[in-house]
């Protein structure tokens, strides 16, 4: 049997730099990380590519404005009685 052990090495600092498709490939690369539950570094990795994911996304997803508004509260009660 050939075994065949292949080591990345991410400057997570850079994460911010790096393509939206190397981005996804640093993603699953480090959740098939075979380091054990609760390595450091193997964490610290994972959530920072993580954290990378979210931020793109959200960057690019509007917030839906305007669906929840305080006014809203005093007239749900006219529209919807409430339950005794």
């Amino acid at each position: 049997m050939t075994t065949t052990s292949i080591t990345f090495q991410i400057e997570a600092d850079k994460l911010p730099h790096y393509t939206d498709a190397y981005l996804a490939q640093l993603w699953h690369i480090a959740q098939a990380n075979p380091a054990p539950f609760g390595d450091a570094q193997a964490c610290d990795l994972a959530e920072h590519v993580g954290r990378e994911i979210v931020r793109r996304w959200l960057a690019t997803t509007p917030p839906e404005l305007w669906h929840h508004q305080g006014r809203h509260a005093s007239q749900s009660n006219i529209l919807v009685p409430a339950e005794n």
